[in-house]
């Protein structure tokens, strides 16, 4: 009898997850492999905040989920998950509609004999007033192509305006620093493309933290190094800030200021997808995470995992497994393995969380983290060409994980040379 494995969500887990079962199970009749997603494009999360400011362009960058699956042993199905229902082993997908709102494909379901949940985590917005209706939320390609349209026509305006751009950012972890560092290397290079008129002067970037620190999840060095690159380029920091309102002029802070933005980002907190608001019959946390055991199991249901931001595994020092995309990672191979074994009727593994360290690029200006683990004992401070590289091939790691080292290298050589063809900035 055909196994079916279905994978919702093809982010860096579960497109790295599908990507390992279908390659060693494509050619067997007797596995299936789905991989489900209501985009047709993948793009590393960690390089939104680049899709957003033009730094790259998703027609290079982006892979096809179909072709993809085609030459990797899995099936692409498009749709956006709406229900899951354990006891009749199926999900429900919601209909699909072209660009003028015409249904071309009705609501189905799809069975399964292991569902995987992979939607990844969204911004958290803590219930804070306008936030959802003024807020641009990059955590999605959507998203980060609605900034890149924002910007590109105040870019416009302002060239012949020679007014002030705003842009506010709420949340100083990665995301915020370096989207903060990426929009100084944009207004440094439109020049070349005839904006004549814009200089960084003209550039006003708020970073609003509520935490006394940026990047305060990380040790004291990276953050202060970090903080030091901001300051210098001209971005004005907010530490320990807490915005109580966004409205169509700003950000209303605790204290009543008001800081001014035309485009306004939301980058704080990670929560669980909303469609799990839905899952009435799944064990959802008040972060819309589902809770797993140490296997990544649902919690009560043996035959649905879930794994990376939008999974709450608990490990034995008590803490949950932090929403990074090295964990996401660490995730998706366990439960690659975890699955081998278990179509070998054998008993399947813990999960345990390894942390590397952490880098954040701050465009070209720098790079700056800590690495950890087996390099050494304890922990050890990188910046400047060293973290940059580590940082670039943390990007070769995860592109490892999709096609293979081999495939891996030359896509990545094809991307540099198509880049010398391309402009440096998508500018449309």
């Amino acid at each position: 009898m055909q196994q079916r494995i279905v994978i919702v969500g093809g982010g860096a887990a579960g497109l790295a997850l599908a990507s390992k079962l279908g390659r060693k199970f494509g050619n067997n009749s007797l596995v299936d492999i789905s991989l489900i997603d209501k985009n047709t494009v993948h793009i590393w999360k960690p390089k939104l905040h680049e899709v957003a400011v033009g730094v790259i362009d998703q027609s290079i960058e982006g892979l096809q989920y179909r072709d993809h699956g085609l030459k990797n042993g899995y099936r692409y199905i498009r749709g956006a998950i709406e229900q899951c229902d354990p006891q009749a082993k199926t999900i429900q997908l919601a209909a699909v509609y072209n660009d003028d709102g015409e249904q071309i494909i009705a609501a189905r379901h799809i069975e399964y004999d292991t569902l995987v949940l992979a939607l990844g985590g969204v911004s958290n917005s803590f219930n804070t007033p306008g936030a959802e209706k003024h807020c641009i939320f990059l955590d999605s390609l959507d998203s980060a192509n609605l900034f890149h349209h924002k910007l590109m026509d105040a870019l416009l305006q302002l060239n012949e305006t020679q007014d002030q751009l705003g842009i506010g950012i709420v949340g100083a972890g990665a995301t915020g620093v370096e989207l903060s560092a990426e929009l100084h290397h944009v207004i440094e290079s439109v020049k070349e493309y005839g904006y004549q008129n814009i200089s960084k002067d003209h550039l006003d970037i708020n970073l609003i933290e509520a935490s006394n620190k940026i990047l305060p999840q990380l040790p004291e060095q990276v953050s202060a190094r970090a903080q030091t690159v901001l300051s210098k380029l001209g971005v004005k920091l907010h530490l320990g800030v807490q915005v109580k309102e966004v409205t169509k002029e700003g950000f209303v802070t605790a204290t009543g200021d008001v800081i001014k933005a035309n485009i306004k980002v939301w980058a704080a907190g990670v929560k669980g997808p909303k469609v799990f608001e839905n899952f009435t019959q799944l064990p959802v946390t008040p972060r819309n995470q589902l809770d797993v055991d140490e296997c990544m199991r649902v919690k009560g249901i043996n035959d649905i995992y879930a794994l990376g931001d939008c999974a709450q595994l608990i490990l034995p020092s008590g803490k949950p497994v932090p929403p990074r995309a090295q964990a996401a990672a660490q995730m998706a191979d366990r439960l690659y393995s975890n699955l081998c074994l278990k179509m070998k009727s054998q008993p399947e593994k813990p999960f345990e969380y390894k942390d590397y360290g952490s880098l954040v690029s701050l465009s070209r200006f720098s790079a700056v983290g800590n690495l950890m683990g087996n390099l050494r004992s304890g922990d050890f401070f990188v910046e400047g060409h060293v973290a940059r590289l580590m940082y670039i091939s943390l990007y070769q790691r995860h592109l490892a994980s999709l096609y293979g080292w081999f495939s891996a290298t030359v896509y990545r050589i094809a991307q540099k040379l198509l880049r010398w063809q391309r402009p440096k900035l998508k500018l449309h």
